[in-house]
C-alpha cells in the first residue's frame, strides 16, 4: 500500500509542473527521432537496427565527446545531481546543434534530453521542478527531438536485460535498478506524453526484436512523412 500511495503522490506532483516552450522545428534540419525508456528497455539494441531498416544514420543523444568511460561514470555516479544534469543536458544541446548542419533527412537518436529529465525526475519531483525552472529562460533556444518513441518494458524484463550487460554499462544501469524508480520513470514519460503530442509508446515487453523494429519503423515513417 505504501508503494501505491508514494506513487500517487509522485504522479500528483508531476501534474503541478509544465514543460517550457522549446524552439520550433527548423525545416532545413533532419527529422530527429529519439528512442527513450528505462535502462534495459532495448533502446541501444533497437537504435542500430532501426537505423539500418530506415537507411538513416544513428547517434547518441549526447555528443560523443561527453562519453569517455571514466568521466561518464564520474558524472553519473559521483557528481552532485545538478552537475550531472547540466553536464548531460549540455551534451544533448550540443548534439542537436551539430545535427542542424547535417544533410540527412532523418536521424535516429539513442536517448535525448528527456532521459536526463526522466532520471532526475524519478529521483525526486523537486529535482525536475528545479531543472525546468533553470531551463525556462533559455528554452526558446533549445531544440528537442521531432518524434520520441518510448520503449515500454516491465521491471523484470529490464532487469533480465541489464543482467546480460557487462562492465560499466551494467554497473551504471544497476544504480537505479529498483521497482519504485522504474515505476516513477514510467510515470514521467506518461506525463511527458500528455504535454508533447509527438511522444508515443511502443511495447517492448513481449514481441521479438524483428516485430519491434517493424512497428517502430512504421511509426517513424508515418511521422517523418507527415512532417515533410
Amino acid at each position: 500500500m505504501k508503494l501505491d500511495s508514494d506513487h500517487e503522490r509522485y504522479r500528483l506532483a508531476l501534474e503541478t509542473m509544465r514543460l517550457p516552450r522549446f524552439a520550433g522545428r527548423e525545416a532545413s534540419r533532419p527529422f530527429v527521432v529519439a528512442l527513450e525508456g528505462a535502462n534495459g528497455a532495448g533502446k541501444t539494441t533497437l537504435c542500430p537496427l532501426l537505423s539500418r531498416k530506415l537507411a538513416a544514420p544513428a547517434c547518441l543523444g549526447t555528443d560523443e565527446a561527453w562519453f569517455s568511460d571514466s568521466f561518464k561514470t564520474r558524472m553519473i555516479r559521483d557528481a552532485e545531481w545538478f552537475a550531472s544534469a547540466m553536464f548531460f543536458l549540455s551534451g544533448c544541446f550540443e548534439q542537436m546543434r551539430l545535427l542542424r548542419g547535417r544533410p540527412d533527412p532523418l536521424v535516429i537518436m539513442d536517448r535525448s534530453l528527456w532521459s536526463t529529465f526522466a532520471v532526475h525526475g524519478a529521483e525526486s519531483p523537486e529535482r525536475l521542478k528545479a531543472l525546468l525552472a533553470m531551463l525556462r529562460p533559455i528554452a526558446p533556444q533549445i531544440h528537442v527531438p521531432d518524434f520520441t518513441l518510448v520503449l515500454e518494458a516491465g521491471f523484470k524484463t529490464c532487469q533480465s536485460r541489464i543482467a546480460r550487460k557487462t562492465g560499466a554499462a551494467r554497473l551504471l544501469d544497476n544504480l537505479t535498478a529498483t521497482a519504485a524508480f522504474h515505476a516513477r520513470e514510467q510515470e514521467f514519460y506518461l506525463w511527458l506524453a500528455r504535454q508533447r503530442s509527438e511522444v508515443l509508446f511502443l511495447d517492448a515487453n513481449h514481441d521479438g526484436t524483428e516485430k519491434i523494429v517493424k512497428r517502430a519503423s512504421a511509426l517513424v515513417r508515418e511521422r517523418a512523412d507527415a512532417a515533410a
